[in-house]
């Protein structure tokens, strides 16, 4: 393997059959992405919202997922496999996390982060380790769109029931199902869509073609009853990335264009579904983000500590408190200053090197199902803009780069 070349961007197919093991903790790993939110409840961090899963569960989840990256780890060692060539920018990433959170106003809630960012870290080693072994794909992509479609008819269920009681009056009647808040719920919901499009659209296996229908008509009925309007916007411009790299062309990039502005100025003036005292918000918390970026440029305040020092430097006018800085970029830079911003930009570079290379020999089917999982990328970065949502930036996209990859490389089956 090569990492400058145009030879392949993953590990060499596996000689043998992955084992009955590994492919438990793969799927594990998928399936568990909808409960990854609670980790939260295990820090300092009071969440504005409420969370479906009790901290003992969640608890008990954290070190379920600590037992299996510590057994794919140790194989991953004995191995001694290439590693894709987004591991090392990501392990740079992460390594700014926790020189950001050493130096913090928040240690502890940083490090729970960081340590969050370890297992995803192996997880996105054991993918592109597992992905040339057409089983280990299966159950990978199988898991993820099976947990995802019981997770979005939870989330429509829930709310159709009301219940509980407490989230529907908290979360002021917005789908959440698993999740914290309806913004985690539409971002996770980003990612499942258009990869269960993709699934639906190439794969040859009956069972496979149902589940992916499923879990893209559940999941865009989710993402409705969220009325996550940095949601909606991310699936605009994903929905837009997919159909122009499928149809290229000026005709279509036009209609995509004048459709795009028309959601757009619907969604910006919608306001269903949300309090009342929230609106504009926003621009005391991105005026504050830039204050502490001008205070802590180096490593930042420390990852979850946005929270801490906002009070002190709001505006008189401003937002009483605030969870995060609601735009990615400005979190980002706010928490882990330059030395995370220069990391995250490293990766970003690295994955989209990767991508292009893979891309190139990608056809057919193989090429389809990279672009939807890719508009995945492009809507959940979109929704970005307008909000900071965890569970994507550690639980989503680090793993799904190396899934992206694999896909361009391998396909589906």
């Amino acid at each position: 393997m090569t990492v400058l070349g145009t030879a392949s961007v993953l590990p060499r197919a596996p000689q043998r059959a992955t084992a009955p093991l590994n492919l438990v903790l793969l799927a594990f790993g998928f399936a568990a992405f909808p409960a990854y939110p609670a980790f939260i409840t295990l820090s300092s961090v009071s969440p504005p919202g409420v969370s479906l899963i009790p901290r003992g569960v969640a608890l008990a989840l954290l070190a379920c997922c600590a037992l299996g990256a510590l057994v794919l780890a140790l194989q991953l060692f004995w191995e001694r496999r290439p590693l894709p060539v987004t591991f090392g920018p990501a392990v740079a990433y992460i390594g700014a996390w926790l020189l950001a959170a050493l130096f913090g106003f928040d240690p502890a809630t940083g490090l729970l982060f960081v340590l969050d960012g370890v297992l995803v870290l192996i997880f996105h080693a054991a993918i592109a380790r597992f992905y040339p072994d057409r089983r280990a794909a299966l159950t990978m992509i199988a898991a993820f769109l099976g947990s995802g479609a019981f997770v979005a008819a939870l989330g429509l269920g829930m709310l159709a029931l009301r219940r509980p009681a407490a989230m529907y009056a908290v979360g002021h009647g917005r789908a959440i199902s698993t999740f914290v808040v309806p913004g985690e719920f539409a971002g996770y919901l980003l990612f499942l869509i258009p990869t269960a499009i993709g699934v639906a659209l190439v794969t040859g296996r009956f069972w496979l073609r149902v589940l992916g229908i499923a879990a893209a008509g559940l999941g865009l009925l989710a993402l409705a009853a969220t009325y996550s309007r940095a949601g909606w916007l991310g699936f605009a411009v994903g929905a837009a990335f997919f159909v122009y790299m499928l149809r290229r062309s000026a005709r279509i990039g036009v209609l995509l264009s004048a459709a795009l502005v028309v959601g757009l100025v619907t969604i910006s003036v919608y306001n269903g579904h949300h309090n009342p005292s929230e609106y504009f918000t926003r621009l005391s918390i991105w005026r504050t983000g830039l204050r502490t970026v001008q205070l802590f440029p180096v490593t930042g305040v420390g990852p979850g500590a946005f929270r801490h020092v906002y009070p002190a430097l709001r505006p008189p006018d401003g937002e009483p408190s605030a969870f995060h800085a609601h735009d990615y970029l400005l979190n980002a830079f706010a928490e882990t200053g330059l030395v995370g911003i220069a990391t995250l930009f490293a990766l970003w570079y690295c994955f989209g090197r990767a991508m292009e290379r893979a891309l190139r020999g990608a056809q057919g089917s193989r090429r389809i199902l990279t672009l939807a999982i890719l508009s995945g990328f492009v809507a959940t970065l979109a929704q970005s803009s307008l909000d900071f949502i965890q569970v994507v930036i550690l639980g989503c996209w680090i793993p799904f780069m190396a899934l992206a990859l694999g896909v361009a490389e391998y396909g589906l089956e």
